[in-house]
């Protein structure tokens, strides 16, 4: 599926595109969708620490 990363990339756009119009209509509903939950009190939260360990453990 991921032989030409950038073919791949180019087909998501045009799917994007056939379904929206364009581009920034899909960024602008992504961006009405997350505010919308950022207004219910969804929390977006990096959890940094626990990325390292779970890395670590694959280490291991």
């Amino acid at each position: 599926m991921c032989d030409n990363p950038v073919k791949d990339i180019q087909k998501a756009k045009a799917r994007l595109v056939a379904l929206f119009g364009d581009l920034e209509t899909y960024m602008e509903l992504l961006m009405k969708q997350q505010k919308k939950r950022m207004n219910q009190d969804v929390k977006y939260v990096d959890y940094l620490e626990h990325r390292k360990e779970k890395a670590g453990k694959h280490l291991a």
